[in-house]
């Protein structure tokens, strides 16, 4: 006998319409069960994020191990500016991790957002969001198993469309689908670059994935900063060859020269982004500390300046939000129709909603060939520039794969 997609109730939480899913997992919006006394207190009613793995997949052992892996690392990750996980567990055969439920926007969102509205980020302000992935990113870069010993988790997707700012001046860092860590029991293999291309740091496109480590998350975040102080991108090209030979050359242009940055959020910005991995601060921590200084150590001001901009930017959004997430969680559950939110909302990680299953990417080449680093494995959602009319048919997919093939053979040939 089929089970239904999902049932009335999963852990301590009744589930609601569906919000969203993919290949693999569906996501619900859910509401906590509260009876006797916790029925009767009148404090708002805790509404999650419900990802469950799809029926045709729960009798899967590959994609079990998979759901497992990612529960247990996200279960570990537990820091004010990294989204949370409340639990995991299985109801009825069907597995789910349940997720905060947020309302607010990426960090996408506003660039674009201001970019259109031709306006700039004050660099204070960016700098302050920032900080708060460091902290994130430090959290998660020292996590520990349940014997304290290190799980070396490294993100391997921070960009701006995996940093969330809450309509209440929260910055959440989201998505750790592509996180590497050392007590994963599903592993990707040697030659497939995990990551959004124009956020790459440079090593990535020649060194093994067992020799990377947390720097690269730092280059990233570099990366992010200069964007949001120079309202430029950094190393995106009209095409994917070009932007993976800007990655390879690493030319970073003074941001002084094109913006208002001052001279020590430079510096910052500058080490962060060092080519050799060695120049670079050695952790998350050592830019959080360098930014809040630059700072000044202002961060109620500086979250209700993020609460003052996301309110100009996306006025009555946060309402329209709130009303929405409420309507869903107590709507009659639809088995096949999605309750689309006004504005999207952040998962821990979207890996196991993809359209497409894992494929084996195949040995790695001999010898120094280094072009196989370079075949990217793109994530679910790119920048708002890099979407182009058509992205979702199926013949753009086979383009992006020829241009990728392309600049690995062009590559290939200026390095002999």
């Amino acid at each position: 006998m089929k089970r239904p997609i999902a049932p009335a109730r999963l852990g301590r939480f009744e589930v609601g319409a569906k919000i969203g899913g993919g290949g693999m997992a569906q996501v619900y919006i859910g509401r906590a069960i509260r009876e006797g006394d916790d029925a009767a207190d009148g404090a708002p009613e805790e509404l999650v994020a419900l990802k469950v793995i799809r029926d045709e997949f729960v009798d899967d052992p590959e994609f079990l191990l998979m759901f497992s892996d990612e529960a247990r690392l996200l279960a570990r990750l537990a820091h004010p500016h990294v989204i949370r996980t409340l639990e995991h567990g299985a109801t009825d055969g069907h597995r789910y991790i349940a997720m905060e439920l947020l309302s607010g926007r990426t960090l996408a969102d506003v660039w674009d957002s201001l970019v259109q509205a031709d306006e700039r980020l004050e660099p204070r302000l960016a700098a302050w969001i920032c900080a708060r992935v460091a902290e994130g990113l430090d959290a998660a870069h020292d996590a520990t198993d349940e014997d304290d010993a290190p799980l070396g988790i490294i993100h391997r997707d921070v960009n701006p469309t995996n940093i969330f700012l809450t309509h209440t001046g929260g910055v959440k860092l989201i998505d750790f689908g592509l996180a590497k860590a050392r007590r994963r029991s599903t592993k990707s293999a040697d030659g497939i670059v995990k990551g959004k291309i124009p956020y790459l740091a440079p090593e990535q496109l020649h060194l093994k994935k067992n020799e990377l480590d947390r720097r690269i998350d730092i280059y990233a975040l570099g990366a992010t900063l200069w964007e949001l102080v120079t309202m430029r991108r950094l190393f995106k090209k009209e095409t994917d060859v070009d932007t993976l030979r800007a990655i390879r050359d690493a030319i970073i242009p003074d941001a002084r020269t094109l913006a208002d940055v001052p001279d020590e959020l430079w510096a910052i910005i500058d080490r962060a982004l060092q080519r050799d991995r060695d120049e670079r601060h050695a952790t998350a921590e050592e830019v959080r500390a360098e930014l809040d200084t630059f700072v000044g150590g202002a961060s109620d001001e500086m979250a209700e300046q993020l609460v003052a901009l996301m309110l100009r930017l996306y006025p009555g959004e946060e309402a329209q939000q709130n009303e929405w997430m409420r309507s869903a969680a107590h709507s009659a559950r639809r088995l096949k129709a999605t309750v689309a939110p006004p504005a999207p909302v952040p998962t821990a990680s979207s890996d196991l909603l993809r359209d497409e299953r894992p494929s084996d990417p195949g040995p790695e080449p001999a010898g120094d060939a280094e072009p196989s680093a370079m075949r990217p494995r793109l994530s679910s959602r790119p920048p708002a520039e890099v979407v182009r009319p058509g992205a979702n048919r199926p013949w753009f997919s086979l383009v992006l794969l020829a241009l990728v093939i392309l600049a690995v053979a062009v590559l290939f040939v200026s390095r002999r």
